[in-house]
């Protein structure tokens, strides 16, 4: 569409190098216009220093627009980083700066859409450029005409756009997310996260959308990357590179902070900090009795659920009964979740996972028959529900199973409001509440019921309006507040109601801004 070229000023009032873009001849019509006048006035509204600055544009005597950019002297990303042989953490610490640049944008509102190594230049002092916003869309009800998201298929580039893009439907922050994750993997590896058959686009456009990419720590080069890449790195980045956009990391600030916590040696939070997170280790090193121990157990938990209720006959029996009942489900807990965290990971455990779901739903749906009238008994109940709903198909490493995630949760939120009906003021059931509500509106938006996702994330909002009014310095309900408004963002701009979707993002983004310094390093929306 456009062609580069170095330029000096010619009026002799300083000195000054730019990259002058203007349109190639034959190609001014009015489409590519106007998407050239949108480039010019995205980048008049960005200032940030890792994104390559817009000086001066205009127009030629034969009316022809230009823009006049900073001149990077640098080479892409890909090739910085390899020339100089970079560690691990100093190519991680280097994506960081490109996630501030990004992020930036989003928080203005604008969407790159064609992030890749070669739109990434790196200077001789180490400091990244974001360029090319030629693809960019702006989040704004306005914009669609300028950067429509046809042309943007046609311009983006397959081996880094997302399945959304690919597919030809709206890209959104979270498709710059997963093309962070694109760059980052081939960073680390030097390789694409996809086995293709060829180069051809089509080849490139069936594996983006069909296959699932490689772990990162299956196909690094030597035995020592391959060790250093296993663990949180392999988590990071096949969470950025999740199909369903909704299970992605939800913000760029969110994947940065992944990265910035692994840099830091803190727990992740694409893996949750388990029991078998801390045995991870312990794990691979003794894959065949662990996962005999976990068969075991199985077997013990189907023989000890009914203990308590077994025990009440007797009035001298009924305190060692209700003992037992809470260490069958200590046990119980420890069993269905640790212990498959623990096994989450092992090549083959799939069948023993899927099992340990079904188990664990028999004894739930038992127990939730014998509450009765324990509120604590049932508040637990719906944590337990919820938690299998993340491992049937709502986070990361789960299996798949977003049917069923969509059922648990359900069932988790039907049991957190019964308790809100009762006990209306009680915060902490109204942010599990929300929490709930959030994670089925996340898994039916992934599974195409756009309408029911949005009426649950409406829901947790309505949950949570409240409490931040009455309690408006608290940062966790500030976070929980503005994951709602981002899922709910996401959510009606892919219905392309774009009006709507600009009001969350912008309530979102006041939220940040009027935020402490502290709050703000912390990850912000989808928390």
């Amino acid at each position: 569409m456009g062609a580069a070229y170095l330029a000096e000023r010619a009026d002799g009032q300083y000195e000054q190098r730019v990259a002058l873009k203007v349109i190639k001849r034959g190609m001014d019509t009015e489409q590519v216009l106007a998407r050239f006048r949108a480039e010019r006035q995205i980048l008049a509204s960005l200032d940030h220093p890792n994104i390559a600055r817009l000086l001066d544009g205009g127009s030629t005597d034969q009316g022809v627009p230009f823009l006049a950019m900073e001149y990077i002297e640098g080479e892409p990303i890909d090739a910085w980083t390899a020339r100089r042989a970079l560690s691990v953490d100093e190519r991680l610490r280097l994506l960081l700066q490109v996630c501030g640049a990004v992020a930036y944008a989003h928080q203005h509102l604008v969407v790159h859409r064609d992030i890749k190594p070669l739109n990434i230049l790196v200077t001789p002092e180490g400091v990244p450029k974001l360029l090319d916003f030629g693809i960019a869309k702006v989040l704004h009800e306005h914009a669609d005409q300028a950067t429509s998201t046809v042309t943007g298929m046609r311009l983006l580039t397959p081996e880094y756009a997302s399945p959304e893009q690919v597919e030809g439907r709206r890209a959104t922050t979270v498709s710059d997310v997963y093309a962070l994750g694109v760059v980052l993997y081939e960073l680390l590896t030097g390789q694409s996260p996809y086995r293709l058959r060829s180069r051809a686009p089509l080849d490139v456009v069936e594996a983006v959308r069909t296959t699932d990419p490689e772990r990162p720590s299956a196909i690094g080069g030597t035995e020592k990357l391959r060790c250093r890449l296993r663990g949180d790195l392999d988590t990071i980045l096949l969470t950025a590179l999740r199909k369903e956009p909704a299970r992605r990391y939800q913000s760029v600030e969110q994947f940065a902070g992944d990265v910035r916590r692994h840099l830091e040696g803190l727990t992740v939070h694409a893996r949750p900090d388990t029991f078998g997170y801390r045995a991870g280790k312990f794990v691979r090193r003794n894959r065949v009795p662990v996962a005999a121990g976990v068969l075991l157990a199985l077997a013990l938990v189907g023989g000890t659920a009914t203990t308590a209720y077994q025990a009440s006959a007797a009035r001298a029996a009924q305190d060692r009964a209700e003992r037992r009942f809470a260490d069958v489900r200590k046990l119980a807990n420890a069993l269905l979740f640790d212990y498959h965290d623990a096994i989450r990971d092992l090549r083959g455990a799939g069948p023993v996972r899927e099992r340990m779901v079904r188990d664990a739903l028999g004894y739930l749906d038992g127990l939730a028959q014998e509450s009765g009238e324990d509120p604590s008994l049932q508040h637990e109940l719906a944590g337990a529900y919820h938690r299998i709903g993340d491992l049937q198909g709502g986070e990361p490493s789960s299996l798949g199973d977003t049917e069923g995630a969509a059922r648990s949760y359900g069932k988790a939120l039907a049991i957190l409001e019964s308790l809100l009906r009762a006990d209306r003021g009680n915060v902490r059931l109204r942010r599990d509440a929300a929490e709930s509500a959030m994670a089925l509106g996340r898994v039916v938006w992934g599974r195409g019921d756009l309408t029911s996702g949005l009426a649950h994330a409406r829901r947790a909002r309505a949950l949570l309006d409240p409490l931040v009014a009455s309690a408006p310095t608290d940062t966790d309900i500030r976070l929980q507040l503005s994951a709602a408004n981002n899922l709910l963002g996401q959510i009606s701009l892919e219905e392309g109601k774009i009006a709507q979707s600009l009001d969350y993002h912008r309530t979102d983004l006041e939220q940040f801004e009027a935020a402490s310094e502290s709050e703000r390093r912390r990850p912000w929306s989808g928390a």
